[in-house]
């Protein structure tokens, strides 16, 4: 038996009853989590923690260690003299064999660094793929990105997403310990299925931000205005002026229906009556909300620039569109019996590829093999 401590600030939002938005990273942990605890592995979970948490059931046997308090200390200087001591002792204390944190960045370095010091093997996994190319770069600072670098050279091992992910990684570390490896899918309860005929609208889901693209949301569902959309979302207290400005666009049109912020258990049956889930981001590493539409059988509309390892074109999941207009003439040439096929293919996709048992399993052959 191996003990996993994993770092993440934001997973105890879709730990606690009354849910909060945590994105994608935090939700496969979860699944690895899960995926772990089942299989007899010793979790714990570093996070944030306020003392007035109510965990959800399937989360009420996991151990939690309370991160540091965000709001403590002098800016900048409180990273010397009280974040990292903090974050060393809570470390410390719990000796985990592996050490597991889902996004990379500058703070990667301090993780990375105590790690070292401990003698515990640092598993880093890549979320997205924006992290590591020159989206990462123009957005953040030279030393953001040196430490970024120094932080993921101190990892025992890099967990990837897809074969663009992996390569990067291959060629930036060459020597390191890299692995490709898909996202778990933790199912707590199968919803009811609904046949195809009584499915109804296309379904959106994800955090406003400009990641997401609700511009290219915008232009597809005016193109489509007897198609109901239905959008599941929230804002991001930091939202850039075109999100904000295209979720005004959106509320005008009469075949839009926001739903608001939806929690784990809302999600799948919000997803499973409707026809497809619609993804207009400008990227992403492997959305878990694939996986949440293709468990209950719906299918995905994508871009030609998120279409991870091609899977959605190779297994035929879904309708892989360069644009708006190409999107529509697709839509609207696809038959009733072949959203059918794809609704039973997609189930399969996931249960073959993306069980947390059998990746938790996946994982721990990968960490221990030389």
């Amino acid at each position: 038996m191996a003990k996993f401590l994993f770092y993440d600030d934001k997973i105890i939002n879709i730990m606690v009853r009354n849910e909060r938005p945590s994105g994608g990273a935090a939700v496969q942990a979860f699944g690895w989590i899960k995926g772990l605890s089942e299989q007899g592995q010793d979790v714990e979970v570093l996070t944030r923690l306020d003392g007035s948490e109510v965990l959800k059931d399937e989360c009420s046997t996991l151990t939690l260690l309370p991160l540091y308090d965000n709001k403590k200390g002098v800016r900048w200087l409180r990273w010397v003299y009280y974040r990292l001591p903090f974050i060393y002792g809570k470390i410390r204390n719990s000796r985990p064999d592996y050490l597991y944190q889902g996004i990379p960045s500058w703070q990667s370095f301090v993780v990375g660094a105590v790690c070292r010091m401990l003698g515990i093997r640092y598993v880093l996994r890549i979320s997205n793929d924006f992290l590591i190319d020159e989206r990462f770069f123009r957005a953040h600072s030279r030393a953001h990105r040196f430490f970024q670098s120094l932080g993921m050279r101190m990892a025992y091992c890099i967990l990837c997403q897809n074969a663009y992910q992996y390569n990067i990684i291959k060629q930036r570390f060459p020597g390191k310990k890299v692995n490709k490896i898909s996202n778990p899918f933790f199912l707590r309860q199968q919803p009811t299925i609904p046949s195809v005929c009584e499915r109804t609208y296309i379904a959106w889901l994800g955090l406003y931000q400009y990641q997401k693209n609700l511009k290219l949301l915008y232009e597809i569902a005016s193109l489509l205005p007897d198609t109901p959309f239905r959008v599941a979302g929230k804002e991001e207290s930091k939202c850039d002026q075109d999100t904000i400005d295209y979720l005004e666009r959106l509320r005008q049109l009469p075949n839009v229906q926001f739903v608001g912020f939806l929690s784990r258990e809302e999600v799948l049956p919000f997803l499973a009556h409707a026809k497809f889930l619609l993804n207009t981001s400008h990227y992403e590493g492997f959305s878990n909300t694939f996986l949440e539409a293709m468990s209950v059988g719906t299918p995905i509309l994508t871009t030609d620039r998120v279409n991870p390892d091609g899977i959605i074109s190779e297994f035929n999941l879904g309708i892989i569109y360069k644009d708006a207009a190409d999107l529509i003439q697709q839509y609207e040439a696809l038959a009733a019996e072949q959203l059918s096929e794809m609704s039973v293919r997609v189930q399969h996709y996931v249960q073959n590829f993306h069980d947390y048992k059998i990746q938790a399993e996946r994982l721990l052959a990968l960490l221990q093999a030389n």
